[in-house]
């Protein structure tokens, strides 16, 4: 969706400086055709270059306990504890590879726009990760909930009293 949209958007742009030098008209004017240009230019290119450095910077580690996510230059390290994630959502590309969003969050954001923009770290969860099936059943398994035997048997346990 970015992608022809940065199109038009340049092309807008490209008018616009054409015509505000045509007409002389006020730099406020000029300065505005100049920034929809580089937003063009942002959303048509250079924003893959920083997807690609982001995906370079960042690892992922899944425990038995958490799951760790170290990221960018400095090493950000992250964790989000395994019981404290109710709900799952996973979002997987064509070529297998997707987005995992720990909790109730909106799953449009990543297919939308290829990644979660505006929302920073407040989104939990896993981001272009390849064979994205394959990490979320890792998480599906130690996200499973150990039930005691004995309480177990006293669920399936016919009610002896009152009713069935």
């Amino acid at each position: 969706i970015l992608i022809p949209v940065s199109i038009i958007l340049i092309g807008f742009a490209v008018v616009l400086d054409y015509t505000m030098m045509l007409f002389e008209a006020p730099f406020i004017f000029k300065l505005a055709g100049v920034m929809f240009a580089l937003a063009g230019i942002y959303f048509g290119g250079i924003r893959f270059f920083l997807d690609r450095n982001k995906r370079v910077n960042t690892y992922y580690c899944i425990t038995s306990k958490r799951v760790l996510v170290i990221s960018g230059r400095k090493r950000k390290l992250q964790t989000l504890p395994l019981k404290n994630i109710e709900r799952l959502d996973l979002t997987e590309e064509k070529d297998g590879s997707g987005f995992i969003i720990f909790g109730n969050t909106n799953p449009l954001w990543p297919w939308l726009l290829g990644k979660f923009i505006m929302a920073g770290d407040q989104v939990p969860g896993l981001e272009l990760i390849p064979e994205v099936k394959r990490v979320y059943n890792i998480l599906e398994q130690e996200i499973k909930i150990e039930i005691d035997p004995a309480l177990l048997q006293q669920v399936n346990e016919p009610k002896r009293h009152g009713l069935n």
